[in-house]
């Protein structure tokens, strides 16, 4: 198998679920990797929730297997090649026309991705249109290099990237011992045989560890929300910095569709000491009311995620985050300042409608606190520029403030420490 032409650099977060289940259909799957178990040489992946359509049962928590014929490639990225182990096998991608043609005549040229293969043995050299190549690299010399020599028949060819764009991607070998040591989002390729699913080759991302960015003493909190949690994301970690350890969800949760598909990937797995929440914060509604808008008749169409549907799929992400026990907070969702007829057209008033619905599950669940950020919103003069736009994100500093405030006094009343 040629690894450099068949490692992929799109690494995509996806989402898990529930309960440990033989893999199908994993390969070319992304996840997040848990468990790993180096007797029986297995760990468990966590992705995007499948559905069997028979019993509409959803499984994403699945056990995926290794041999001593699969590889493992740690993939990074870095600015620049200093400090890079040469000569190294690289690939060099993003070649135009004129530069393939100054490398066919091996004078010096450009590209604009580099690909470094550590362990890699075989240089396959340029591609038949020229327009990428596989080659021996020795980097330049100096603070901050982006060129150096290649090798192509034998002769040093000068080569380097354009300073704009330019990207250097890192594949580092890597055993499946090293993997016990840290967080890791992988890629894996393979087959399923006698009922389990055999991993022949696998790209793994470092993620943060949470054990070494913690404060163990303090409470874990758990934010999960859209965009507009990321807003206020900054200013709510600092309003409880030296009261809780606080993090929100990968991306943007969207709607309560896809909160429902994602929600075990966010919450990752609490059962190991150390990753347990305390208290975690929830929140959908901006994606679910988008409608489509007719220009021509004027008028707004269905909900993206219909009212009853909505308080379903709430109802269904209360019980995965029940399983976590961590204290749990409903933040209501913020207003639509003014009717936005675009791409993404929310219409005014909606907010206060799917607030509504939100109200009549939580009511079912008199123990969630709510955290009602419509309310502040609506009714603080900080607001008061905000509510002349259409767009429904918060970018000024006051504002974001003033809701990170209210999240980080949510979670203080969740963690019975008020102010002093």
């Amino acid at each position: 198998m040629n690894f450099i032409k068949a490692t992929s650099l799109l690494l995509l977060v996806a989402t898990v679920g529930v309960c440990a289940e033989p893999a199908k259909g994993l390969d070319g799957a992304t996840g997040h990797v848990f468990k790993i178990d180096l007797e029986n040489h297995s760990f468990e992946l966590l992705k995007e929730t499948e559905y069997d359509p028979k019993s509409d049962i959803g499984k994403s928590r699945f056990t995926v297997h290794w041999t001593d014929a699969t590889t493992i490639y740690k993939i990074g990225e870095r600015k620049d090649f200093a400090g890079i182990e040469s000569p190294v096998i690289v690939t060099f991608q993003g070649i135009d026309a004129a530069n393939s043609e100054a490398m066919k005549e091996r004078k010096p040229f450009e590209a604009r991705v580099a690909t470094v293969y550590y362990g890699a043995k075989i240089a396959d050299g340029p591609a038949v249109d020229h327009k990428q190549v596989t080659a021996w690299f020795t980097p330049d010399s100096g603070e901050e290099p982006l060129g150096g020599t290649i090798e192509l028949d034998g002769k040093p060819v000068k080569i380097s990237l354009r300073k704009r764009h330019a990207r250097i991607f890192i594949h580092e070998p890597v055993r499946p011992a090293d993997l016990s040591n840290g967080f890791w989002q992988a890629t894996i390729k393979g087959k399923e045989t006698d009922g389990r699913f055999v991993i022949e080759s696998m790209d793994v991302i470092a993620l943060a560890n949470p054990h070494a960015t913690d404060d163990s003493k303090l409470p874990r909190v758990l934010v999960i929300g859209d965009s507009i949690s990321m807003n206020y994301h900054e200013s709510a970690k600092a309003a409880l910095a030296g009261v809780a350890n606080y993090h929100r969800n990968e991306g943007n949760c969207f709607s309560t569709v896809h909160g429902v598909l994602n929600m075990e990937l966010w919450l990752g797995n609490y059962h190991e000491k150390g990753l347990q929440w305390d208290v975690i914060q929830f929140n959908h509604g901006l994606h679910d009311l988008k409608q489509a808008y007719d220009a021509a008749s004027e008028t707004f169409g269905e909900y993206a995620v219909p009212l009853e549907e909505y308080k379903a799929n709430l109802q269904k992400e209360i019980a995965i985050l029940r399983r976590t026990g961590a204290k749990l907070i409903w933040c209501s969702t913020t207003p639509v300042p003014n009717s936005n007829k675009g791409t993404y057209a929310r219409r005014k008033g909606e907010s206060e409608v799917f607030n509504q619905a939100a109200m009549e599950v939580m009511r079912k669940h008199p123990d969630i606190i709510v955290n009602d950020l419509y309310q502040v919103v609506n009714s603080s003069p900080v607001f008061d520029n905000w509510r002349k736009g259409i767009d429904v994100h918060f970018y000024q500093e006051i504002e974001q403030k003033t809701l990170g405030d209210a999240v980080a006094g949510a979670v203080r009343k969740a963690l019975e420490k008020p102010l002093k």
